[in-house]
């Protein structure tokens, strides 16, 4: 079981870098490539596989190649889940009451 102080460098890094969690959000719950990622989010090839590499090295993506091209998915959804949740409960608690 990975250390607690592992996971709390794992969600510094991934809060740390809004790529990272547009990246995560792109895969969810599907396959693409790289290329797809960078089309769909509109940002550099190359800092794509960048971030796709981190993301790897941190166990939160996998990749599979089919037909000489490699896919990019999310290891678990919840990753991507608990995200939108904590974006969403930051967004309720700040900006929404911002209004009143």
């Amino acid at each position: 079981m990975p250390e607690v102080k592992n996971i709390d460098e794992i969600i510094k890094n991934i809060f740390a870098d809004s790529f990272c969690v547009n990246v995560i959000c792109s895969i969810y719950e599907t396959e693409l490539t790289s290329f797809a990622i960078s089309d769909l989010l509109n940002i550099d090839d190359a800092l794509i596989k960048e971030k796709l590499r981190l993301l790897l090295e941190m166990n939160l993506v996998k990749k599979v190649t089919k037909n000489s091209n490699d896919y990019f998915t999310l290891t678990n959804p919840k990753v991507c889940d608990s995200i939108l949740m904590l974006k969403d409960a930051i967004y309720r608690t700040t900006v929404a009451n911002s209004v009143y």
